[in-house]
C-alpha cells in the first residue's frame, strides 16, 4: 500500500506490540482509530522532510515532491512498525495526560525510544518509491441481473490496474448481498487517471476473498459473476512494490 492509502496498522494490530491496548484504549476512552491517523500524518510528514532534503539526482521525483507529497511512498515493515510504535506512543502519552500514571509515563517513554529506533532504522533502509503510483481504489457499488443462483452475502474488494500490469491497493472489503434467481454485477467507479482496467475479488468470507476474473477488466466496464458461482482465483495483493529505495545519498534500484 502507498502511505496516501490509509493508514498502516488498525487497531488489531497494535495488539501485536501491546496486547493490553484494546482494554487502555477502552478504559481511558482513547479513540485508537483517531491516533492511528495522527501518527499517519506525523510519520508521513517526517518521510516527507526527509525527502525534501534530496536532490532530483537522489529523489527521480525530486522536482515535483512539494506537489506529491508521500503519495509515491510504499508502506514497507519498517514504516509499518515506527507507525505502530509511534500510534502507542500517543495512546499512552493521552492516558498519561488523563491520569498522571507513572505507569503510563514509563509506556511513553519506552514507545518513544522505540518509535525513534524504528524511524533511524526505517531510513538505513530506504524509503521505498513507486514511479507511477496507483491509488487504493475506492468501495465499488452492486447492482443484479437475473440469473439462476441463490441468495447470497459475498464479500468484494477491487484493484485498479496500470497499462504496464501493476496492481493498486484493492478496495477496503464490503459486502453485497444477492436475492434469488440473480447475478451480482459490480461496478468499481471512476477510474484514477492512471488505471485502464480493474480486478474483481469476491468471497463468502473475508478471509477468502479470490479473483474472479481472468485478465483485467477494461476500465469503465463492471464486472458480472460467473453463471456457475465463483471462480478459485489468488487472493488480493497488498499493492505495488517500490521501484526505487531513497536512502540518505542514493536511490537504489530494484533489481
Amino acid at each position: 500500500m502507498l502511505m496516501t492509502d490509509g493508514n498502516p496498522n488498525s487497531p488489531e494490530d497494535l495488539r501485536a506490540y501491546e496486547t493490553a491496548i484494546l482494554d487502555v484504549a477502552h478504559i481511558e476512552q482513547i479513540d485508537l482509530d483517531v491516533k492511528l491517523r495522527l501518527s499517519t500524518e506525523d510519520v508521513s510528514e517526517i518521510v516527507l522532510d526527509f525527502l525534501l532534503d534530496h536532490d532530483p539526482s537522489t529523489d527521480p521525483q525530486g522536482t515535483m515532491r512539494r506537489m506529491l507529497g508521500v503519495s509515491d511512498i510504499v508502506v514497507s515493515p519498517q514504516i509499518k512498525k515506527w507507525h505502530a510504535l509511534h500510534t502507542l506512543e500517543l495512546v499512552y502519552l493521552d492516558a498519561f495526560n488523563n491520569q498522571l500514571n507513572d505507569r503510563y509515563q514509563a509506556k511513553v517513554t519506552e514507545y518513544h525510544n522505540l518509535a525513534r529506533d524504528a524511524q533511524e532504522r526505517t531510513f538505513r533502509f530506504g524509503i521505498g518509491q513507486v514511479l507511477q503510483p496507483i491509488p487504493i481504489a475506492m468501495q465499488p457499488t452492486f447492482a443484479v441481473v437475473p440469473g439462476l443462483l441463490p441468495a447470497t452475502t459475498f464479500y468484494v474488494e477491487v484493484s485498479w490496474i496500470s497499462a504496464s500490469g501493476q496492481e493498486g491497493q484493492p478496495s477496503r472489503v464490503t459486502t453485497a448481498s444477492t436475492v434469488d434467481g440473480s447475478l451480482l454485477v459490480v461496478n468499481p467507479g471512476t477510474p484514477p487517471a492512471i488505471a485502464t482496467a480493474f480486478n474483481v475479488f469476491l468471497g463468502l468470507a473475508p478471509n477468502t476473498l479470490a479473483l474472479q476474473n481472468s485478465t483485467p477488466i477494461p476500465a469503465g466496464q463492471t464486472f458480472t459473476e460467473a453463471p456457475g458461482g465463483l471462480a478459485a482465483g489468488t487472493p488480493p495483493g497488498h499493492g505495488q512494490t517500490p521501484d526505487t529505495y531513497i536512502t540518505g545519498g542514493q536511490s537504489l534500484r530494484r533489481g
